[in-house]
């Protein structure tokens, strides 16, 4: 089989780094792997074992972490290249499952595992694993940068990763991918997310973070019909936090503001309590998710001054 360079970009917490490049050379099939790239913007030595397939680049200057990344693919030369988050534990047969489902079809040009939950996952974690599980053993448009297991190739035809962007990076680039042929997203296997969310605190101040290059990412892609939804949500919840606090002169406009708010959070609380992958009660998909939408908003409209900034410098 091919081989593959491992490519981790790094900006904090080691501990979850070490426990990363941990599973990737406890891989059954440690001889596919060529490498193992750690680029990092820590200007201090990082405390991992020394290992031959252990490369370090120390990238303080790096713009974004798909220049991280674009810097990893470029010190390698496998056929195969390998994007992990730093904080993620991969199951042993990882490389084995995934890179056997990239040989089976020609055209297919990426393969990602499915998310588990961690051993003291509360119900939080449960809730985001459980969403990253909705559609499983078939093919998608795009994918969270987690795992993933590329063509190099295919990576060369889209010119990488966006490097203007500094969230949504995945979603491009992975829906650049999708032009090419398939990507697949497989359950034979899995990964856990070490740096999972584990309160609706941290949802909600990540996904502010998350949601600000939004808009940013729209431009040069084909934004598919059902990813529109996403998209025109915040808005609708601006629009309806607007509506609400016009009902202070209004009842009926704050009860429609209520409604608008809270009808967003019902249909994907109630869509997401009839799938498989869930286990959690239909009150906390309500709450989880009226932070969700809040969170995104908050963020969309944050991100806003980007896409201005863009605009005007164009």
């Amino acid at each position: 089989m091919d081989t593959v360079d491992f490519v981790i970009p790094h900006m904090g917490r080691p501990e979850m780094l070490q426990e990363t490049v941990r599973t990737i050379l406890a891989q059954s099939r440690i001889e596919q792997v060529e490498s193992i790239t750690v680029v990092t913007k820590n200007e201090h030595r990082l405390p991992l074992v020394e290992h031959d397939k252990l490369n370090i680049l120390y990238a303080p200057d790096a713009a974004s972490i798909s220049d991280q990344r674009n810097r990893g693919v470029a010190a390698g030369r496998a056929p195969l290249v390998a994007f992990l988050d730093a904080d993620i534990g991969l199951a042993e047969d990882w490389l084995e499952v995934c890179a056997g489902l990239l040989a089976e079809k020609s055209d297919r040009v990426l393969v990602s595992a499915m998310q588990k939950n961690s051993k003291s996952a509360g119900r939080v974690e449960r809730l985001r694993t459980a969403l990253s599980n909705v559609s499983l053993d078939e093919p998608v448009q795009f994918l969270p940068g987690r795992n993933l297991l590329v063509k190099r190739s295919a990576h060369e035809q889209v010119g990488g990763f966006p490097e203007h962007l500094q969230t949504c990076e995945d979603y491009f680039y992975t829906e650049q991918l999708s032009r090419l042929g398939e990507l697949y997203y497989t359950s034979r296997t899995h990964y856990v997310h070490l740096g999972e969310d584990k309160s609706l605190r941290q949802t909600f101040t990540k996904e502010i973070w998350r949601s600000e290059y939004n808009l940013l990412s729209l431009a040069g892609r084909t934004v598919p019909l059902r990813e529109w939804p996403s998209i025109l949500l915040p808005f609708w919840m601006v629009l309806g936090f607007v509506v609400l606090v016009a009902g202070t002169y209004s009842r009926p406009f704050g009860a429609a503001g209520a409604i608008m708010l809270i009808v967003p959070a019902c249909l994907y609380s109630a869509r997401l309590y009839a799938k498989p992958s869930n286990d959690q009660p239909l009150p906390f998909l309500l709450l989880f998710y009226t932070v969700y939408f809040l969170a995104r908003a908050a963020g969309t409209v944050k991100g806003t001054r980007l896409l201005l900034k863009r605009k005007l410098t164009e």
